[in-house]
């Protein structure tokens, strides 16, 4: 399920040209990149630590800033740094989301419903935060609150992710009548689906 919140993640930025980390950072990092030897290379990360903690604070109300430079680091999967960037701009849904997203990639998934919690706060309609908290819940073995915000987002957008969501909690409780249904709703819906296809036909296996 990374796959679907990594997509939807794509679905809010913006097309970003060009590199968003300034020159010194871009740098220290190509250095550390290079650098063979441990000790010189503890010397280049505490000052790189020190500089990218010193610029984030210096764009940290700048909302657009800290957006595309964290969609920078978490499309390159560097989600640690990525769920660093964004949490430190939480004025803003799509930075509280990217937070989220970002931990829930790491596997801190009570942290990431925590974001998401907050973005709703502010965009009650961000239908990918329910997505995406939902499936935090469902890695918590909160499958109740996972399905109440799964239906929450199926009722704004039925789509192949919402239904393999679903599909796959009542699987996880070996509820396999209410999967079944659900995934055949979903195969009526979307019929071009391999996925639900796939999970249909593993409900007859059960």
């Amino acid at each position: 399920m990374k796959k679907i919140l990594g997509m939807l993640f794509i679905v809010l930025s913006f097309v970003v040209l060009g590199d968003e980390r300034p020159g010194q950072i871009q740098n220290l990092e190509n250095q550390i990149a290079r650098q063979d030897d441990r000790d010189k290379a503890a010397v280049l990360i505490k000052e790189y630590e020190r500089f990218f903690k010193s610029y984030l604070s210096s764009i940290s109300s700048d909302e657009n800033k800290i957006f595309y430079l964290g969609d920078q680091y978490f499309r390159n999967r560097k989600y640690e740094r990525a769920a660093q960037i964004f949490s430190t701009n939480i004025d803003s849904s799509r930075n509280l989301f990217g937070a989220a997203t970002s931990y829930r990639f790491i596997g801190d998934y009570n942290k990431a419903i925590d974001f998401y919690s907050v973005a709703l706060s502010i965009e009650p309609s961000m239908k990918e935060a329910y997505l995406g908290r939902g499936l935090a819940y469902r890695n918590l073995g909160r499958y109740n609150k996972a399905v109440d915000d799964l239906e929450i987002y199926m009722n704004y957008s039925p789509t192949v992710e919402g239904f393999l969501a679903i599909g796959d909690i009542y699987l996880a409780e070996k509820k396999v009548n209410k999967a079944r249904e659900v995934l055949q709703e979903g195969r009526k819906l979307h019929p071009q689906s391999k996925e639900i296809s796939n999970m249909l036909t593993s409900t007859y296996s059960k």
